[in-house]
């Protein structure tokens, strides 16, 4: 991705983010996802188009797994401005996303995520110790021949406002630069990392408050 390319689907991602479903639908199976091809599908006019025969349910699901990935590959794009940040590049090697150009080699798997329904009653806490979480993350996404250990840097986000402002958090992309040039910078082989059996993870929380401010706190840090 060129700044030029991040400029035009950024802005894109920010104006449509108002049309993108709040559910999924359904969740994620071989059949559903052999329906359309979305990852050669670059602008939501061609994702709607793709999706128009599709129930309701489909078009949910395509929806909003097309935006969340965008907006992870503008976060991996972020990163990556950075000095000592790169990307994989194997676009098809689905071990990391970007590596850090540290003492050794620090790569990690990048996840977009949000703090999950089981841990928001207590998220002051979620925050300040987020090992429970993480683990949870490692329990459900690492099932059968999907299992894997790959260190994880998670980017969580969460509105004390509406949980659903989620999806606005996770395209503001200008907080998220400065966010992410503080981790680079900062970002030690020896941080205090989680672990969960042979990986390390992360986590850099993207927070609104009440008051509409937007903050950050970075687990290793």
């Amino acid at each position: 991705m060129t700044i030029e390319e991040f400029n035009i689907l950024s802005k894109d991602l920010q104006n449509i983010v108002k049309s993108i479903p709040l559910h999924w639908g359904q969740t994620q199976n071989n059949n559903t996802d052999s329906q359309i091809n979305m990852f050669a599908i670059k602008t939501y006019n061609e994702l709607e188009a793709a999706v128009v025969s599709l129930s309701e349910e489909k078009k949910n699901y395509f929806k909003r797994r097309w935006f969340l990935w965008q907006c992870s590959k503008c976060d991996e794009f972020l990163f990556c401005l950075n000095e000592n940040v790169k990307p994989n590049p194997n676009k098809r090697d689905q071990s990391y996303d970007i590596e850090f150009n540290i003492n050794s080699e620090l790569r990690f798997d990048l996840k977009g995520t949000l703090i999950p329904k089981q841990f928001r009653n207590n998220v002051e806490e979620v925050v300040a110790n987020p090992k429970a979480m993480i683990d949870f993350f490692y329990q459900q996404q690492s099932k059968g021949v999907r299992e894997s250990y790959q260190n994880r840097l998670f980017v969580v986000h969460h509105s004390y406002r509406q949980q659903e402002r989620e999806m606005y958090l996770r395209c503001h992309f200008d907080f998220k630069k400065g966010v992410f040039k503080q981790y680079a910078e900062n970002v030690k082989t020896t941080s205090n990392f989680l672990q969960y059996n042979t990986a390390k993870a992360d986590v850099v929380f993207i927070i609104e408050n009440l008051d509409r401010s937007i903050i950050y706190k970075i687990n290793s840090l």
